[in-house]
C-alpha cells in the first residue's frame, strides 16, 4: 500500500481528525461496558482492491462486517472483530452464553454500528461533509479472490480497538472512494489554509 493521494500536510490533519474520531468511537464503546478501550494510532493508506483482499483475508477467526456511506463522502466502514473477542463482549454487554447464531450476528452488527457510526460521524463532523450511514450487514470476504469492487484505488483510514483483559480486538477500515477523495482533499485544504 502507498500514500500518494494525499500531501503530508493532507495527511497529518486527516490524522488527527481520525484521532479525535476514533475516540469518541471507543469512548461510546467504553461507555456501553464500563472498560477502557485502547486505541492505536489510525494508518492512512492509498490502496488496491487486491490490497483490500489482503486485508479480508485477515484469518478464520474474525468476525467480518461493513457498512456503505453516502452523501459528499461515499465508500465503506469495514469492521473485523475477533471471534475470541466477540465473546469477551457478549459476556460485557450482559448477552446470554453460549451465544445462538442469532445472537452471535446480533452483537457484531451491534459493534459495528458503535464503532463505524462514531467514526464516520466524528470525520464528516470535523470536515464539515455530510454523509449518511446505512444499516451494517455481515460480510463474507470472497473465496475466489476477485473483489466485488468498482474502483482502481480507494483510501484507507484504519484503527485497531482492544482491551487486553478481555482479548476483545477490532480494526475499523474506513474505505473512500476516488471521487470522494477530492472532497476529503478540498475539506482538508480549507481547514489548513
Amino acid at each position: 500500500m502507498k500514500n500518494i493521494l494525499l500531501t503530508e500536510d493532507q495527511r497529518d490533519a486527516l490524522q488527527e481528525m481520525m484521532n479525535i474520531s476514533m475516540g469518541q468511537a471507543a469512548k461510546s464503546l467504553a461507555q456501553l461496558i464500563d472498560v477502557q478501550i485502547i486505541l492505536s494510532i489510525p494508518t492512512i493508506n492509498e490502496a488496491s482492491p487486491d490490497d483490500l483482499i489482503e486485508i479480508l483475508n485477515h484469518s478464520d477467526d474474525t468476525w467480518y462486517a461493513r457498512q456503505s456511506f453516502l452523501g459528499q463522502i461515499k465508500g465503506e466502514v469495514l469492521s473485523l472483530i475477533s471471534k475470541e473477542g466477540c465473546d469477551a463482549m457478549a459476556e460485557l454487554m450482559d448477552y446470554d452464553k453460549p451465544l445462538c447464531d442469532a445472537q452471535t450476528q446480533e452483537l457484531i452488527l451491534e459493534l459495528t454500528n458503535i464503532l463505524s457510526g462514531a467514526c464516520l460521524s466524528g470525520l464528516s463532523n470535523q470536515l464539515e461533509l455530510k454523509s449518511n450511514l446505512n444499516m451494517p450487514t455481515l460480510l463474507t470476504p470472497s473465496t475466489n479472490g476477485k473483489p466485488n469492487y468498482n474502483w482502481a484505488t480507494v483510501l484507507l483510514v484504519e484503527v485497531c480497538f482492544s482491551i487486553e483483559s478481555f482479548s476483545f480486538n477490532a480494526r475499523v477500515v474506513i474505505c473512500l472512494e476516488e471521487n470522494s477523495i477530492v472532497s476529503l482533499k478540498t475539506s482538508l485544504d480549507a481547514l489548513l489554509s
